[in-house]
């Protein structure tokens, strides 16, 4: 539908350009026979009807560029009539007494101001409509920078909130330790105090041995997978997307490892 819109435009724009010649070579051709008539050397009598004619197609063109600039168009307006009224009573004058050769001789210079005037308001139409679809484009690329700043800025988010919720997740394990230490401590007696504490002391080296191996095995995959996701870094050492939080944030505070634009990059290895 639309291929036939722009050959039915296409048509129509050369269609209305052939009037428009028409009418301006009889025009021509009656102005210039006129200018020989009161006295002009016919090789520059030509110059009459270009001078007059041709203001028509000039100051047309001067209306349709103030309409696309949104200028006033009262001036431009008032010369195209002016020069098209001249037009027509040169022409006028031109033809024989009869009416009817009158008639006839006034048809060619309306017929090129209203030809020419359907032309420039189909050029018109064209600039507006190619100016919407550029400014369409404009806002629908603008819209598309807008979501993507928008999907960095709701991930950065995101994983900021995992580092958060892997710093609480540690910072509730040491809180339940410390509580299990101090009603160690307080309801325990003096005999039982040291295998309490042996177990409690093994416990933590447990831990942290089970935490370091963790955190070389994290480091180890950063090395071979450095933009590899929070998810992903939990799956690969068997931990919650949480704790391995936790263990980025500490790593980055250490200095060990450098969050950049693709992922993460070790700087030095921790030492155990």
């Amino acid at each position: 539908m639309q291929r036939i819109n722009h050959l039915i435009s296409l048509v129509s724009a050369l269609l209305v350009l052939f009037l428009a010649g028409s009418a301006f070579f009889l025009s021509f051709e009656s102005l210039k026979d006129l200018a020989v008539q009161i006295g002009i050397a016919d090789p520059i009598a030509w110059l009459y009807p270009a001078i007059i004619d041709g203001a028509i197609i000039v100051f047309s063109l001067s209306v349709l560029r103030a309409n696309l600039t949104r200028e006033r168009t009262v001036y431009p307006w008032v010369l195209v009539s002016g020069f098209t009224l001249l037009s027509v009573v040169l022409n006028i004058i031109h033809a024989h007494q009869e009416l009817l050769a009158q008639f006839l001789a006034a048809i060619p210079p309306v017929a090129l101001f209203l030809s020419f005037e359907l032309l420039l308001a189909q050029l018109k139409e064209t600039a507006v409509r190619l100016e919407a679809q550029n400014s369409l484009a404009e806002i629908v690329r603008e819209i598309r920078i807008k979501e993507s700043e928008l999907d960095m800025l709701i991930q950065n988010r995101t994983e900021t909130i995992e580092k958060l919720e892997g710093e609480i997740e540690r910072l509730t394990e040491q809180k339940g330790q410390l509580k299990t230490e101090i009603q160690v401590h307080s309801n325990g007696n003096s005999g039982s105090k040291a295998p309490q504490s042996d177990t409690i002391g093994r416990a933590r080296r447990q831990r942290t041995t089970k935490k370091q191996e963790a955190i070389q095995q994290l480091l180890a995959i950063i090395r071979t997978k450095p933009n590899a996701t929070l998810s992903e870094f939990a799956v690969e050492i068997g931990r919650s997307k949480s704790t391995v939080g936790g263990y980025l944030s500490e790593l980055q505070v250490a200095g060990s490892i450098e969050k950049y634009e693709f992922g993460w990059r070790v700087l030095h290895d921790v030492k155990e």
